[in-house]
């Protein structure tokens, strides 16, 4: 017999999900939207829009506006030592309406920072053109997309401080996928995490989904990848279908949940400190449309 809590848990997904938006187009087409959100902004990638991303670690009109990459093993086109890719603006390309990050095992001289590298890679951001603060007004994110597949593949859909003097943490990743979590035997795992604390002194509250491409198929099938950021949760779903949350107050200290307007950071990438295995050659993170929603006054 099902008990009570399955039939509350149904009743809490018809009314949060129960609500259309039209899409800001002359095609009046319908499409989701929660209950008491309305429609913020949307890309269905049509074409690459310079109004929403830049490629790579910095916005594309002001290249002081950056990612903190590490000041040792990073720059303009790496993080930090821990990714293999070197980050190039040609792995990064809208084709049949769709936006692909790319990963490519091919031979590159990097200048920034200097070296070697034996693989390229794809990423955005929309560092000082979308952002949001959920804590403020409550945010729902709906993302279109298929991950890629593989042991050293590590893509990732996450969000940073876009504040002016921007710090590090917060991060939210939303949906971070590791084919082998670093020098571990932990495969296949999609992390939900919120870190927060000082750059020094960290906090990590991470949850994931083990065996996810085994139940998921998300390499081949599109699936839709929602987010919910309020005053009081962090809510993830999956089609439609609650996966996580995180409640201020319980699993984050009140004083630390993020209250600051975020900004996207999409990205395949490469862990370092692992073989490539059953990795195969290109491979791409691809997202078919976001769309980001906001509560209504």
């Amino acid at each position: 017999m099902l008990n009570s809590n399955f039939y509350i848990y149904i009743l809490f997904l018809a009314l949060f999900f129960s609500s259309s938006c039209k899409k800001n187009n002359d095609n009046e087409v319908t499409i989701f939207c929660p209950e008491g959100y309305e429609l913020l902004l949307r890309d269905e990638f049509e074409s690459f829009n310079s109004n929403h991303w830049s490629k790579g670690l910095t916005n594309d009109i002001d290249d002081q506006i950056r990612m903190i990459w590490n000041q040792h093993t990073g720059g303009r086109h790496l993080l930090n030592d821990n990714y293999a890719g070197y980050i190039t603006d040609q792995n990064t390309f809208v084709e049949n309406g769709q936006l692909i990050l790319q990963n490519k095992k091919e031979t590159i001289q990097g200048v920034d920072p200097v070296g070697i590298f034996e693989y390229t890679t794809g990423w955005i951001n929309s560092l000082q053109k979308i952002n949001f603060n959920g804590t403020q007004k409550g945010i729902y994110i709906d993302i279109r997309c298929k991950f890629p597949t593989g042991d050293k593949v590590w893509p990732a859909i996450w969000l940073i401080d876009d504040s002016p003097n921007r710090t590090w943490p917060p991060e939210i990743d939303i949906w971070e996928y590791f084919g082998k979590f670093f020098n571990t035997n932990q495969m296949d795992r999609m992390y939900m995490r919120y870190i927060y604390g000082t750059w020094n002194n960290k906090e990590d509250h991470s949850s994931f989904i083990e065996n996810f491409h085994h139940y998921y198929d998300a390499s081949s099938q599109w699936r839709n990848y929602g987010f919910n950021w309020t005053d009081s949760t962090m809510r993830w779903y999956i089609d439609q279908n609650l996966v996580h949350v995180k409640t201020r107050g319980t699993d984050i200290p009140t004083a630390d949940w993020p209250d600051k307007p975020m900004c996207f950071v999409i990205n395949n990438g490469l862990l370092n400190v692992v073989d490539e295995g059953n990795t195969t050659f290109p491979n791409s993170l691809i997202l078919d449309y976001i769309r980001v929603f906001k509560e209504m006054d």
